[in-house]
């Protein structure tokens, strides 16, 4: 899979399903060189698996980077 950029200008972000566009995912690399992506949703709610298989297709917790772009809080836009 190639890189691409966030949304929000933030940097490279792997294209992993919806993952890759999410303000809740992190990208982690090993000291190995693999790169993970992270859910930090999976700290505060046991439904999201902290390294989610991907791609993701579908989340009940996914929240654009584009979305929240809009607001000064980060909140998703209404």
């Amino acid at each position: 899979m190639g890189l691409s950029e966030r949304p929000d200008g933030s940097g490279p972000a792997r294209v992993v399903g919806l993952c890759g566009t999410c303000r809740h995912a992190e990208t982690v690399t090993s000291v190995r060189g693999s790169i993970f992506c992270v859910c930090r949703l999976s700290a505060s709610d046991p439904r999201f698996p902290k390294y989610p298989p991907l791609p993701v297709m579908v989340c009940e917790g996914y929240v654009s980077v584009q979305r929240c772009a809009g607001r000064g809080d980060g909140a998703p836009l209404s």
